[in-house]
This record gives structure tokens, sequence and C-alpha cells, in this order.
């Protein structure tokens, strides 16, 4: 039976469906958030430690210039209250679940050398039986969960598995138990044997000749035995098969599941124990099972994983055993390096065209073993030169044009196969272009696809602008997703593809969805979708949005169906399936 293609038009009646929870993960867009860079409760009045009061800014750096790199690795006073503030914002856009930078108690002091800066990040942990006071506490915890499931949003949170914090600096590895009070559970990196069981809480195995051949290797050539013997730099790494911390992590998991979590990232998943990854996985599922709730979803975060990266597809791929899903790096990269197109440097073999970019998502389908769909999604995050900023340092002088570009980025991780995860700000293009070479540093074209630019990559959000081009594709396309189980279930189907232009289908079933990026010169491009069109003009979901798609169409007749695509834009169109 030939399938009806028709625009969607998103009117306040159909937005309702946002409100509904939906049945399938893979129908969710995530919101992943640096707390302390996303928005302080208001009025401003950021937590000082008493004891540490330097660990905080003295100014307002969400609203006032704060250049020097130390001021980025303080507080900036972002908590759980002035996240729950915003919420409703996330729900204008679209988003479905939040993922969360730790929240447990970090580390509290400010300090110089390796362990630069403060745990403002959440991940130098010291005690994850309570939340930092930076953040908030379990009462601001558990509000939070319920005020993002009132607005239909899981809760994810990010936790540390792998490790605590620094063994060279702050606290030594120093680790504590207990919500109420400063119980020494781990005193140090360097005291860490359990006299009852002889086991040392950490790994000591850096002065191996493995472990030393590792330091001056990427993590990414390392064997099974470095990854999971080594340290991640000069972070206190947890023996897993040491029964007592084994425990502690899965309590902690549990606890935080008790006081509204719903969802698990897993910081540096290719590091622990495997056998121990797996036992946490199945643990948080029967609790979650045992508070009578579905099961989380859990994703992992496998730096450099995806398609060439053999380990971390086979991680990936035993998800009966781990019951844990990875990042997309690889996906990543290659989506940044279509939307720089020849801006980005040819002599490093950094240009990939639209081709390329094709031939790897019909090969993630095969390298996922069809699990491609439940993988995380993204253009850039916490660890990484935000897009906007990287097409600036390729050449991308014009502000406009970079955000046409980052435009095109968005709207292909909206709806190739895959959970998108939307990095705070990016709705908004925010980036720093500045203060990354101020402070001494600065961008090679030849590597900038694989090195950060930490801290500068986590600024605050200046602005909540509900109609910038970014925010609207995000908006329609997370309505699209969840309201059409071709771009949350669909296969991935290529129409066309040259160079500079990709057009694909999703189908499910009855359910259509045809997506055309171009980055190049107007063109008109000839399709042939297996869902049929009603001859007619068409201007699809996104017409509206930027003056670049602004004139674009679809033009049916009997015998063809042909899209006018003009430059740095891109076109949706779908089949209306509603029950």
């Amino acid at each position: 039976m030939a399938k009806a293609l028709s625009v969607f038009l998103l009117s306040l009646s159909t937005l309702c469906v946002l409100a509904q929870q939906p049945i399938d993960y893979r129908s969710r867009t995530i919101y992943f958030i640096v707390t302390d860079r996303f928005h302080p409760h208001q009025p401003y009045s950021p937590y000082v430690d008493p004891e540490y009061p330097d660990a905080t800014n003295s100014v307002d750096c969400f609203t006032v210039l704060c250049p020097a790199e130390k001021q980025w690795r303080k507080y900036w006073g972002g908590d759980i209250a002035g996240l729950e503030e915003e919420v409703g914002y996330l729900d204008h856009l679209g988003v479905s679940a939040v993922w969360v930078t730790p929240l447990m108690e970090n580390v509290r002091a400010y300090e110089g050398g390796t362990g630069y800066g403060t745990g403002y990040h959440g991940y130098w942990v010291q005690n994850y039986d309570r939340p930092s006071a930076h953040f908030g506490d379990w009462d601001d915890v558990g509000s939070l969960s319920k005020e993002l499931n009132a607005h239909s949003m899981r809760y994810i949170q990010d936790i540390t598995l792998n490790h605590s914090n620094p063994y060279d600096n702050h606290v030594f590895g120093r680790l504590y138990r207990s919500e109420n009070a400063d119980q020494v559970f781990i005193d140090s990196y360097d005291n860490d044997i359990d006299p009852k069981t002889g086991l040392h809480a950490y790994k000591h195995f850096q002065n191996t000749p493995a472990c030393q051949a590792a330091e001056k290797e990427s993590d990414a050539d390392w064997t099974y035995w470095q990854l999971h013997h080594c340290l991640l730099a000069d972070l206190s790494g947890y023996n897993q098969h040491d029964p007592k911390i084994a425990d502690y992590l899965v309590n902690a998991g549990k606890l935080w599941l008790d006081h509204g979590v719903q969802d698990f990232r897993l910081d540096a998943v290719k590091f622990p124990f495997p056998d121990f990854i797996s036992g946490f996985t199945h643990e948080m599922i029967q609790h979650s099972e045992q508070l009578g709730r579905t099961d989380p979803y859990i994703v992992g975060e496998w730096s450099g994983g995806g398609v060439g990266d053999a380990k971390s597809l086979a991680f990936a791929n035993r998800y009966d055993y781990f019951k844990t899903n990875i990042l997309d790096f690889t996906l990543s990269v290659d989506l940044n390096k279509f939307i720089g197109g020849t801006y980005e440097d040819a002599g490093s073999m950094q240009q990939l065209d639209a081709i390329a970019l094709d031939d790897l998502l019909r090969q993630r389908v095969a390298a996922f073993d069809g699990r491609d769909t439940w993988q995380g999604i993204f253009i850039d995050n916490h660890d990484q030169i935000r897009t906007m900023v990287r097409l600036d340092k390729i050449g991308v002088t014009s502000e406009t044009e970079r955000e046409r570009r980052m435009d095109l980025a968005t709207a292909l991780l909206m709806t190739v196969r895959g959970i998108p995860i939307i990095y705070y700000g990016d709705e908004q293009y925010l980036a720093d272009y500045h203060l990354f070479e101020l402070n001494g540093y600065s961008y090679n074209k030849t590597s900038i696809n694989s090195t950060a630019d930490d801290p500068f990559n986590r600024p605050g959000m200046k602005t909540w602008d509900e109609n910038t081009s970014a925010f609207q594709i995000i908006r329609k396309l997370a309505w699209l997703r969840r309201t059409s189980p071709a771009i949350s279930e669909g296969a991935y189907e290529t129409l066309y593809v040259d160079p500079d232009t990709l057009v694909f289908q999703r189908v499910k079933d009855d359910a259509c969805v045809v997506v055309a990026v171009n980055r190049g010169n107007a063109k008109d491009v000839s399709v042939n979708p297996s869902c049929s069109l009603h001859p007619g003009r068409y201007r699809g979901l996104l017409a509206g949005v930027n003056s670049a798609n602004a004139g674009n169409y679809a033009k049916v007749t009997a015998k063809s169906t042909t899209l006018h695509l003009g430059c740095l834009s891109s076109l949706v169109l779908s089949s209306q399936h509603l029950d």
C-alpha cells in the first residue's frame, strides 16, 4: 500500500504530544548539562565553602567577563535549583531526558599543579553518599527528579566508576562515606590496603613495563590489560575487584536511584574491570525493578568509540552482558568534518565529504549489530572543542556561516540512527572564541578534531532565546522523533549523495521521513523515495528556521520528485503517522 507523505505543521495541539511519555527510549532527545555552568538559582547567591572560600569565584562569571583560566577552574554557581528553574526552557526545546554531570561531593579546595583547579566539573569525587554542597542537597536532587518527570523528562546521572580523585593533589585519593559525617573510607591512594583482606582499594601497576609504555601512548592504542590496570592520567583508579570497593560503588548507584535518578551515564567506561561493569549495571536494573520502575537506560563514555574502534564495538555489542550502550565519538568527529568542508585541513586528511559520511552511516548499522539506534550520538561535548569554536579556528570567519554549518550538523544529529544528545548551549550557538588563546594556548588546524580546549569549552549560559535557528531545529525534530517511529527506529536508506549533498530516508512500517542536507551551492536533486508523495509542492518542517532553508522545496509530479536545496541548507519531510 502506498504511503502518503505530507508535511507536518507544528501547532499548539500537536505540541501537546511532547507532554506524553514516549514508550521507546530511542524517541527521546537528551540534553547534557555541566551543572556548574548551566544556571545559578536566582537571585544569584552561589554556595561558598566556609573552609575553602576561594574555590568559588568572587564575581558572577555568568554576567561578568572572567578572562583568567584560574576563574574557569573554580565554581561559578550553577546548581540543581538553578537547573530546575529552567526546566520549562528545556521542555520548550523538546528535551525528554537530561544528563547531569556528577553531583556527588567532590574535592573541596582549589589547588594548583597537576590537579589544577576545583572539582566544579564533578569528576573528582570524594564522597558518593551525599551531593556536593555547591550543587545542593538530597532534597534538591529529589525535587529535580520530580520536576523533570512532571515534564516527561528522564533524569540521567553521570557517575564515575573508574576513579575517585587525583592521587597527587587535593586529598590524594581519600574517599569518604556517610551522608551526615566525614567518615573516612579509604585514607589515600598510597595508604589503601585493607588490613582484613590485604587488598588494595586502588590499582597499583604504574611501575610495570606495560603501564610505563601506556603513559607514552594514546589510550586508543592500549591493550585490554593496559586499559584495565593502568591509571587514567593522575586519577586514583579503583580496584573494582576489591569487594569493598565494588560494594561501595554499587551501593552508591542504588542510593542515587533511591533519590530519584532513573538512568546513568558511566564515565570512562573502558577502564574499569569489565566484570564489575556488568555487575554494576545488572544491579542497577534489578534495583530499579524493585523500586517499581522501568529499566534504566545506561550509556558509557568509551572515548574514541564507534566504527573503527574494535574494542568499543566488542563492548557495545555484548549488550546482554554489559547492559551498556556507548557514545559514538566516530560519528561526532565525522559530522564536524563534514560541515567543515573545504575549510578543514586537506594535508592532514581532515576533509570528509557527504559520500564518506553516508558510508559511515551505513556502516554503523552492521558495526553495532543493528543496535546503532540505541547508542548516544552527539556533535560536541565537555571534553571537545565546541563546534562553533572549531569552525572559527579552521577559518569560517562569518558568524552567520558558522551557525548555518552548525545547523546542518544539528539536522543530521536529530535524524540519523541513534539517540541525540545536545550539549548545553548548542541551541544558542554558545562559544568563547578567544580566551583559550589569550591564556597562552593555541589551536592547531591539523589536530583540531582530536584535541580539546578545556575549560573554555564550558562557558556559562548567556542567553535563553527560543527563536534561534538551532533551537527551532531541535524543537521541531525532537517533536518528530517522539511522534515518528521512522526517526527513532527506522532503517537508513540513501536516496542521493554527491560530495556536498546527502539525501536519505528513514523508514519504519508506514512511517517515512526524507532528509536532505546540502553544504554546497544551491542545486536541484531528483530522488525516488519509497514512500509516495501526492503531486504538489512541499516546503518541509525546517523551511522557516533560517534564511538558508527558506527557499527549499520538494516538487512532486506523477513521474518525479525534485528537491530544491539552497546553499548550507536542510530539508525534512515526514509522512503523517498519527494514531
